[in-house]
C-alpha cells in the first residue's frame, strides 16, 4: 500500500476535478479520480490505495454498495472510506459510520478542510489498533445474497457480534445440528429450503426452541411476515434496512437469549 494514494470516486465532474487538484496540490497527495462505484470496483485493488473517498449518491452502484464490493476484495478490506455527503444529519452520519466509513465529509467542502480530514483519517489508521474485547455474542446469519450477507456480518461486527453464515436453507439445516448463537438472522427467501420451512425445523428442535429469530423480508410483504411470526419467529425487518435499526434489535434478541444457555448448551 502507497501511503499518499487516494482512491476518489464521485460522479459529479467539477466536484471531482476540485477535490482531486486540493488533494495533489494541498496534500501533495497521488489521486485515482473515478466517475462511478463500478469503476472503482474495478481498479481499486490495482491502485492500492491508502484511503478511498467515496461519493454516497451516484446512479448505478452507490456508495454503500460500492464500498460493500470493495471490502469482499482482500486487499482493500481494512482501507478506510471516508464518505462524501450533502446528508449530513445525525442519523445519516450514524447509518454510514456503521456501514464502515471512518468519517463523513459534508458537500460542499472547504478544500483546507478535506485534507485535513484526510490526513486524520490516515494517521488514526496507521495507529497500532487497540486489544479487541472478547466477544460473547454469536450470531446466525441466513442469507442467499452475498451482498446482503456481507453487509449484515459487517454490521454485526462493528457492534461486538461473532458471526456464523449460512447461504442457503441446506446450510442453514446443517447449522442447526452446531453450537448454539444468542440469535437467528433468518431470510425468508431463500433457494430450496426457504426461510419459514427452516424456521419450523428450528423450533421443532428442543435446545433451539428458546433461540431468538429476527426474519428478513421484503418490504410490504405482510403475509410472510404474520406467517413467520405465527411459526414462531421473534421479530422481523423489512429490506432494505437501516444499520442503527438492525444493532437495537438485535441487542434486544440477545436480551432475550441471556436467560437460556449460552452458545454450546
Amino acid at each position: 500500500m502507497n501511503s499518499r494514494r487516494i482512491l476518489l470516486v464521485e460522479d459529479d465532474e467539477g466536484l471531482r476535478m476540485v477535490a482531486q487538484l486540493t488533494l495533489e496540490t494541498l496534500g501533495s497527495y497521488e489521486v485515482l479520480a473515478l466517475e462511478s462505484g463500478a469503476a472503482a470496483v474495478a481498479q481499486a485493488a490495482g491502485f492500492d490505495p491508502a484511503l478511498v473517498l467515496l461519493d454516497v449518491s451516484m446512479p448505478g452502484l452507490d456508495g454503500p454498495a460500492t464500498l460493500a464490493q470493495l471490502r469482499q476484495q482482500a486487499s482493500l478490506r481494512d482501507t478506510p472510506v471516508i464518505f462524501l455527503t450533502a446528508n449530513t444529519q445525525a442519523g445519516q452520519v450514524a447509518a454510514y459510520r456503521a456501514l464502515g466509513a471512518v468519517d463523513v465529509v459534508a458537500k460542499p467542502f472547504e478544500p483546507d478542510e478535506l485534507v485535513r480530514r484526510v490526513e486524520a483519517a490516515l494517521v488514526q489508521a496507521a495507529a497500532p489498533a487497540p486489544a479487541a474485547a472478547p466477544r460473547v455474542r454469536e450470531a446466525l446469519v441466513v442469507e442467499d445474497d452475498p451482498g446482503i450477507r456481507f453487509l449484515l456480518r459487517f454490521m454485526l461486527e462493528q457492534h461486538g457480534w461473532q458471526v456464523r453464515e449460512a447461504s442457503t436453507g441446506t446450510e442453514g439445516q446443517q447449522a442447526l445440528r452446531g453450537p448454539l448463537p444468542h440469535a437467528v438472522v433468518l431470510d425468508i427467501m431463500l433457494p430450496g429450503i426457504d426461510g419459514l420451512a427452516l424456521l419450523a425445523q428450528l423450533r421443532a428442535q428442543r435446545r433451539w426452541e428458546d433461540v431468538p429469530v429476527m426474519m428478513l423480508t421484503a418490504k410490504g410483504d405482510e403475509p410472510s411476515v404474520q406467517r413467520a411470526l405465527a411459526a414462531g419467529a421473534d421479530d422481523y425487518l423489512a429490506k432494505p434496512f437501516d444499520p442503527q435499526e438492525l444493532a437495537s434489535r438485535m441487542e434486544r434478541l440477545r436480551r432475550l437469549r441471556a436467560s437460556s444457555p449460552g452458545p454450546g448448551g
